[in-house]
């Protein structure tokens, strides 16, 4: 059902949606590039392909499509593309965000069904490719669905980190983030979920507390990466951000631009929110359960992770200053995924649904809503490699 679901949904996107998007232009430029093109060449393939797409060419300049420092990190979807886009043209970027979306749904399959069985699995994961946003910006030549598999498989390496509580999970967690720093600047996502995580679990008194090691790595990998880009990359300049971040908010300064973001983000969630209600209903389900799970089970990891998440999304749509209809939440899917996931698992009506949650096969405490059956138990059930 899944697989079939996702060849329905993706080649269905393929034919109706246009997949080359304005932002398409500095990854195409580059994969161009890393393939031998020079850089004058790939500027005039960009702005052909954009002619044919009906899209504008201002400023398509040399500096701007190679030396703009927002995007000149962003390596990773151009390097992987650049043997296809050798083979195929510009319409080659495809190729990698359309395997990276498979790959994203095979592992939330494995990651769900696991760990919630397959009622609960299959079902988040079809409603998932039930909404025609996530399956464009997936398919679409952008870094989204290569991003949201990175956040995805850190959160894998972080659930397994609880059961071996060794060093090879950490190096994974630490390669994905910075894996997923040059694919795009979103890896506050994941360490937003696994700070909270860790936060939540010390005011809950929780014993042991397994998040403080991949908050711990991913927050300082994260923060490093950045640090690392604009050092490298000095044309994009904080300062135009704060200054883009105050005329968001209608502010004069610093301190009144931050009065303003309760305000400014309230408007993105609501714009949002209707634009989902008009236009992408399996979308506002994943959404509204989503945060209906985290209110329910407030007391589970898996909503402590959901709320770090939304903030992480929060800051970087705060600081655009714009709803993005989702597309800064992609880092985030699994999150959503996975608290959909608990959900439904409660509604299971099979007795071996109910077991993947109340009897999971680990011996570990950790004071949860289940008694001795609580969150470290739960991601104990999560597999060894291979397994």
């Amino acid at each position: 059902m899944v697989t079939s679901t996702f060849v329905i949904t993706y080649v269905a996107t393929v034919k109706i949606k246009p997949l080359f998007a304005p932002d398409s232009s500095y990854y195409a430029a580059m994969a161009l590039w890393f393939g031998g093109t020079s850089k004058q060449d790939a500027v005039r393939q960009v702005i052909e392909m954009r002619h044919r797409q009906g899209w504008s060419t201002p400023q398509l300049t040399i500096d701007r499509m190679f030396g703009w420092g927002l995007v000149q990190p962003r390596v990773v979807l151009p390097a992987l593309s650049a043997p296809f886009v050798k083979i195929w043209g510009i319409e080659g970027l495809a190729v990698v965000p359309g395997l990276a979306m498979a790959a994203l749904i095979g592992v939330l399959t494995w990651l769900l069904v696991r760990r919630w069985g397959w009622l609960a699995g299959a079902a988040t994961v079809v409603l998932v490719m039930s909404s025609w946003r996530i399956m464009f910006y997936g398919a679409a030549m952008l870094t989204d669905s290569l991003s949201a598999l990175w956040g995805a498989l850190i959160l894998v390496a972080a659930w397994h980190y609880h059961r071996h509580r060794g060093w090879q999970p950490v190096v994974w967690m630490v390669v994905l983030t910075v894996i997923s720093g040059f694919t795009r600047q979103a890896t506050l996502v994941p360490a937003g979920a696994f700070v909270t995580a860790w936060l939540a679990a010390v005011i809950l008194r929780r014993r042991p507390n397994g998040w403080g090691v991949p908050a711990l790595a991913v927050t300082v990998t994260s923060v490093s990466v950045q640090l690392l880009q604009n050092w490298l990359f000095p044309t994009f300049s904080e300062f135009d951000q704060m200054n883009q971040f105050k005329a968001n908010t209608g502010a004069t300064s610093l301190l009144g631009a931050l009065m303003g973001v309760p305000g400014l983000a309230w408007n993105i969630v609501f714009h949002d929110l209707d634009n989902f209600a008009g236009s992408d209903h399996p979308l506002l389900v994943l959404v509204m359960l989503s945060g209906i799970s985290m209110v329910v089970f407030w007391r589970r990891a898996e909503s402590h992770l959901l709320l770090g998440a939304l903030m992480g999304i929060g800051l970087y749509n705060v600081a655009t200053g714009s709803a993005t209809a989702f597309r800064y939440a992609m880092p985030g899917l699994a999150f959503f995924a996975v608290s959909v996931a608990l959900l439904i698992s409660r509604v299971d009506p099979r007795p071996d649904g109910l077991q993947a949650v109340e009897h999971p096969p680990a011996p570990e405490t950790d004071g949860g809503d289940h008694g001795r059956h609580g969150d470290q138990a739960l991601v104990a059930e999560i597999p060894r490699p291979g397994g």
